[in-house]
């Protein structure tokens, strides 16, 4: 399921808030019951993040189809 959710956020540009900073969510993995996320900015830094930290996600993420929400969950 983590693999499929790779391949969709290489095609599309969605962005979540952590603190006040908004980044574009790049990839999602699974470790030890962890959920680490790595994340960009517009200078293309790139941050490692938990699922858990995302504050906020772009509303258009809540119509992004092909997503399974009873599984990953809205933060």
């Amino acid at each position: 399921m983590i693999e499929n959710m790779n391949k969709l956020l290489e095609k599309n540009d969605l962005q979540v808030r952590i603190g006040s900073t908004w980044y574009r969510l790049d990839e999602i993995h699974v470790n030890d019951g962890k959920m680490p996320i790595f994340v960009s900015d517009n200078d293309g830094e790139e941050y490692e993040f938990d699922m858990a930290d995302i504050d906020e996600f772009d509303p258009a993420f809540e119509g992004f189809k092909g997503l399974d929400w009873t599984n990953v969950g809205i933060a």
